[in-house]
């Protein structure tokens, strides 16, 4: 094989590669886990009303 059929292939698989990705992100229902994922970073923070009492408390 020459270098120009080795890098078709190279070529097709990163293609089939970033369709199955496309497949995986947009057409199954993976929403809610996304959702969970991109809500994560918020789930330590206080409610605004736990908070004021914590401040409240330590006056």
């Amino acid at each position: 094989m020459d270098y120009a059929t080795i890098h078709s292939f190279y070529t097709v698989i990163i293609l089939v590669a970033f369709v199955g990705l496309l497949v995986w992100v947009f057409l199954i229902k993976r929403k809610p886990d996304f959702d969970d994922a991109a809500n994560a970073i918020f789930a330590d923070e206080q409610k605004p009303q736990q908070k004021q009492q914590q401040e409240s408390d330590h006056e």
